[in-house]
């Protein structure tokens, strides 16, 4: 089903008018943004997309791309964590910034340049969005004290005699 590479361009307006539905793959080495974040650039980013127009006639894109296992930084451990991230998209596209204000809530804005779509930089900028805010392995063991026991000192606690003089009284 995703074993064919999708083409870097496309033209969404001819595909929303036939309602089109592509799968295809990605390399996760061409999507430079999402892949600034991850500790590796092995794999592939597996897409469906489904072009159509809404009520009011306006081109869109739902779908979703999924990575299984991508390489991102423990943020307890600093090493590698394999997760699954899959981004649901709900994209309207616009000419521009005009139509993007206009763009109902439940649409992201996409503005379209040159009458082509970059399929990679759509799948970029999903891909980052729905990257996890904090990424940590759930058994994540990290060293939290600092120096040797061995070096810490125990200093004398200077309200040790205040007390005995509080009891005379």
């Amino acid at each position: 089903m995703f074993d064919t590479e999708l083409p870097r361009f496309l033209d969404p307006r001819k595909l929303c008018d036939g309602q089109q539905t592509i799968t295809g793959k990605v390399e996760l080495s061409t999507l430079t943004g999402f892949c600034s974040y991850l500790q590796s650039d092995q794999g592939q980013v597996s897409v469906e997309l489904h072009f159509s127009r809404d009520n009011a006639h306006r081109p869109i894109i739902k779908g979703h791309a999924a990575i299984k296992n991508v390489q991102i930084s423990c943020q307890r451990c600093l090493d590698a964590i394999g997760i699954d991230i899959i981004g649901d998209m709900n994209v309207g596209i616009v000419l521009n910034e005009e139509q993007a204000e206009k763009l109902p809530h439940e649409y992201d804005p996409w503005l379209l340049e040159d009458k082509k779509l970059d399929m990679r930089e759509l799948i970029d900028h999903e891909m980052i969005l729905n990257i996890p805010i904090v990424a940590y392995h759930s058994d994540c063991a990290v060293a939290t004290e600092y120096g040797d026991k061995e070096t810490a000192q125990e200093k004398p606690n200077p309200f040790e005699g205040l007390q005995a003089l509080l009891q005379k009284d």
